[in-house]
């Protein structure tokens, strides 16, 4: 038996024990080894054996769109000096409109003095018939007041003589519950 110390620790036993540990780590370096190898083998394989994609599809693509965007600037340039004179036309006709606008404002402006008068008169005409709507409404809210009153009066007597009803029949129940409570309470079986 042997007797082995690592960092304050003691171990007995036989030199075995440190073989198997030993043997373990080599056997698992080897594994490592041998398993990195094969992957290596397996990637230059992989490598050897790859193949540039055709990129020739992208190409035929990239002219096409060349082709595109050439004939958009050309449309683009057409579309610009059309635009140019559609726009130097609509300064034309707005500066017509401007003018017929200007006169159109004279014509109304002249209308709506006309229109002022006459609606002053006629403010006369509804002021006077106001006042004499307002009068005849307060008279209508009088006369309904004095109904109103007369209509509340006689539901409060109405629900008044309800409640007293009312009240003389939770009376008389509340006798005759007790009455009923003391008979069952007075009934010598009802303690059985």
């Amino acid at each position: 038996m042997s007797e082995v110390e690592y960092k304050g620790i003691k171990l007995k036993g036989s030199k075995l024990l440190l073989i198997l540990p030993l043997l373990g780590t080599l056997g698992g370096a080897l594994w490592a080894g041998f398993e990195g190898y094969a992957r290596w083998v397996a990637m230059e394989e992989k490598i050897n054996e790859y193949v540039a994609p055709d990129l020739s599809g992208f190409t035929l693509r990239l002219e096409v769109l060349e082709e595109r965007i050439v004939s958009l600037q050309e449309n683009v340039n057409i579309e610009t000096s059309t635009l140019k004179e559609l726009v130097g036309a609509a300064q034309d006709d707005a500066r017509t409109i401007r003018t017929d606008i200007r006169n159109d404002v004279h014509e109304a402006h002249d209308q709506i003095a006309n229109v002022d008068k006459r609606s002053r008169a006629m403010e006369q005409d509804v002021r006077t018939s106001l006042r004499q709507t307002e009068t005849d409404l307060r008279t209508m809210i009088d006369h309904a007041n004095d109904r109103f009153d007369s209509k509340r009066t006689a539901i409060e007597s109405d629900a008044q003589r309800r409640i007293e009803l009312i009240d003389s029949k939770l009376s008389d129940l509340e006798t005759k519950l007790r009455e009923m409570l003391q008979r069952a309470l007075d009934n010598p079986l009802a303690g059985q």
